[in-house]
C-alpha cells in the first residue's frame, strides 16, 4: 500500500497507549478532511466527549481537521496500519478497499434523509461490517456529508442544458464522474484543498458541495451561483483501526460503540442544522440561488444506475430503492 507523506508525520506522534511509566490515557487520533467548524469534525469531537465520559478520561480523542494527517485515502492506509485510530472519510475512498460499498455513490440513490438513515442503520448498512473488518478496519456506523448541490463561478445552472460542457470538480470517484458526464458536464477529479484556487483561476467552472461546506470553505466568494440540484446524499462511514480496536478490552470496545452511536446521531442533526443556517447566511451575502427541475437529471441518473452494473450489484440497488 502507498503510505504517502502522512505516514512519516503520523509515526512521529506518540503511539496510542504508550505508557513507559505506568498507566496513562489512551489517545485516539481522529482525522477529517473537513474544516474545524464543520459537522463531521464536531461529530468526532462528540465521539471524544462521550468516550472520555464513559472511561473516566482514560481514553481521549484528538481531532485533526483539514486533512492535517493526510488525505482521506492516505489516512485510511494509516488506519489499516494502526498509525491513525479513527477517521470518517467520504464513502468513495473507503470503497477503494471495500468495492461493494461504492453503491452508496450512485446519483439520486436516496429519496430523502429518512430513507438514507433507514438503509445505513438497517441490515444493508450493517452487512458491510465484515468486508470492512477483512480490510483492517472496524465500521462503527455512518456519518452523513449532506445533500449535495452545485456551485458555479460565471453563470447559474437553471436547467440541465446549462450544464453542457461545464468543467465541474468531482471527487475521484467513477460513479460521480459517470453521473456528471450523464448530466452533460465535463467532470474533473481534483483534491478538495485545490478547489478554491481552481475556481478563482477559472480552471474549473464549478463544483458540487453541501451548503455547510460551500459556506465554511468560502467557495461562494469565487463561485457565487448556487443551483439546488440535490444530486446526492453523501455517505461518510465512521471507521476505526482494527489493530487499535482489537487492543481494547471488551468493556472499552462497548464504550467505543456507544460513543459512536451518540456521535452519529449528533453529527446528522448538526449537518441539517448547519445546512439550514448556511443557506440563510449565503442568501444574506448575495449568493444567487436557482432551483432547476430535477426530472431530466433523475432520468439520466437512472441510466447511470443501469450502466453501473460493472461496479455495483443491481440486486443491491433494487433492494435499496424499493
Amino acid at each position: 500500500m502507498r503510505a504517502g507523506p502522512a505516514l512519516a508525520a503520523a509515526v512521529l506522534l506518540p503511539a496510542a497507549g504508550c505508557a513507559p511509566d505506568g498507566p496513562r490515557p489512551l489517545t485516539i487520533r481522529a482525522s477529517s478532511s473537513s474544516a474545524a467548524n464543520e459537522p463531521m469534525v464536531r461529530g468526532l469531537e462528540r465521539f471524544g466527549e462521550e468516550l472520555a465520559g464513559a472511561t473516566g478520561g482514560r481514553i481521549r480523542v484528538e481531532v485533526y481537521p483539514n486533512n492535517a494527517l493526510g488525505n482521506e485515502r492516505d489516512v485510511l492506509e494509516l488506519a489499516i496500519l494502526g498509525a491513525v485510530e479513527l477517521t470518517a472519510p467520504s464513502n468513495a475512498p473507503l470503497a477503494t478497499f471495500v468495492p461493494e460499498m461504492l453503491v452508496f455513490d450512485l446519483p439520486y440513490l436516496f429519496r430523502d434523509r429518512r430513507h438514507m438513515y433507514a438503509v445505513l442503520d438497517g441490515p444493508i448498512g450493517r452487512r458491510f461490517a465484515q468486508p470492512v473488518a477483512d480490510r483492517g478496519l472496524v465500521l462503527l456506523g455512518y456519518f452523513e456529508a449532506g445533500l449535495r448541490h452545485l456551485m458555479t463561478r460565471d453563470r447559474p445552472v437553471e436547467g440541465i442544458a446549462d450544464l453542457a460542457g461545464l468543467k465541474i470538480r468531482t471527487m475521484e470517484n467513477p460513479l460521480h464522474l459517470r453521473a456528471f458526464e450523464a448530466f452533460g458536464a465535463s467532470p474533473l477529479p481534483m483534491a478538495y484543498g485545490e478547489v478554491y484556487t481552481a475556481l478563482e483561476q477559472g480552471v474549473i467552472d464549478g463544483a458540487e458541495a453541501a451548503p455547510s461546506n460551500y459556506y465554511a470553505k468560502r467557495f461562494h466568494e469565487v463561485a457565487p451561483y448556487w443551483s439546488e440540484i440535490g444530486w446526492m446524499y453523501l455517505v461518510s462511514p465512521l471507521v476505526m483501526s482494527r489493530r487499535f480496536y482489537d487492543s481494547l478490552t471488551p468493556p472499552d470496545q462497548r464504550a467505543v460503540h456507544r460513543a459512536a452511536a451518540a456521535a452519529i446521531a449528533f453529527e446528522r442533526e448538526e449537518y441539517q442544522r448547519q445546512d439550514e443556517a448556511a443557506l440563510a447566511r449565503l442568501e444574506a451575502e448575495g449568493v444567487r440561488f436557482s432551483r432547476p427541475d430535477r426530472g431530466e437529471l433523475l432520468a439520466r441518473a437512472r441510466a447511470v444506475w443501469r450502466d453501473a452494473a460493472d461496479r455495483v450489484d443491481p440486486a443491491l440497488v433494487e433492494e435499496i430503492v424499493r
